[in-house]
């Protein structure tokens, strides 16, 4: 299993989880979003969309329920969905600071 929690930009937390059971994997999202408590937090990514640029569930879902374009989540989502995968090293996360968005005046 593979999590990564982020603070955002909007103030709000998420917290992402993915869990690869054979050719699926299944994403848990907890948030204090309303937007994406309405976007989804359970859903299943099939193996085939994990590797593809055209993700049908995430995009399904986009449509359905769109989120500003500066959200976070859904990239955080891959990112989780590749780690429990083994497509990004999860050594490679732990040796990270989490992510920054600085403002220069």
């Amino acid at each position: 299993m593979a999590t990564l929690t982020m603070d955002t930009i909007c103030g709000h937390v998420n917290k992402v989880t993915a869990k690869s059971e054979g050719m699926i994997t299944h994403v848990t999202i907890e948030s204090t979003c309303p937007k994406i408590k309405n976007w989804g937090t359970e859903f299943d990514i099939p193996m085939d969309q994990i590797m593809d640029n055209r993700n049908e569930t995430l995009e399904s879902k986009l449509q359905t329920f769109p989120l500003t374009p500066t959200c976070f989540v859904p990239t955080l989502v891959m990112n989780v969905v590749w780690m429990e995968n083994g497509m990004i090293a999860k050594s490679l996360v732990k040796n990270k600071s989490p992510i920054r968005i600085e403002y220069d005046d």
